[in-house]
């Protein structure tokens, strides 16, 4: 047979025929609606009813988590910043008590030691004073030890 010849004959035969079948067809379909639908369709769209709800639940429960969350979160940087400041306030605090510390010590060391340089000048000066009067009263006598050194003769 040919394509054309195959194509006008399944063209006059019809794929569906409409006749006294429909009816069984009809009660068997309803039949079978009347028993999958307890069984079948009803636990499907229960189970399926659950999930969303349970979805639909933990999104929620998952959002207000979230919001909590972003609320601590909040809480918990303010506090942060409040007690960094706090320590930064201290923390400045120290630096300035152990500065004036320092200051007040180096204050006193400078004191102490400008003190013990008087007492070491004063008596680096009646030292020299009393080597001075030694030197003069030996003045005499040491000139002419050095003359004679030098000139090899007594005077």
């Amino acid at each position: 047979m040919s394509a054309p010849v195959l194509l006008l004959a399944s063209a006059a035969a019809p794929v569906v025929d409409i006749d006294g079948t429909i009816f069984i067809q009809a009660g068997i379909f309803l039949v079978l609606m009347a028993i999958l639908h307890p069984l079948l369709f009803q636990p499907w769209l229960a189970a399926r009813a659950r999930r969303e709800h349970a979805i639909g639940g933990t999104l929620l429960a998952a959002t207000e988590l979230r919001l909590e969350a972003e609320r601590f979160g909040a809480t918990y940087e303010a506090r942060l910043a409040t007690v960094r400041g706090e320590a930064a306030t201290v923390r400045s605090d120290a630096v300035k008590s152990a500065e004036a510390d320092r200051q007040s010590r180096l204050a006193e060391i400078r004191a102490a030691s400008s003190a013990e340089m008087q007492g070491l000048r004063a008596r680096l000066s009646q030292e020299a004073e009393a080597a001075r009067d030694t030197l003069n009263t030996r003045i005499d006598e040491l000139a002419l030890d050095v003359a004679t050194r030098i000139l090899g003769r007594t005077p």
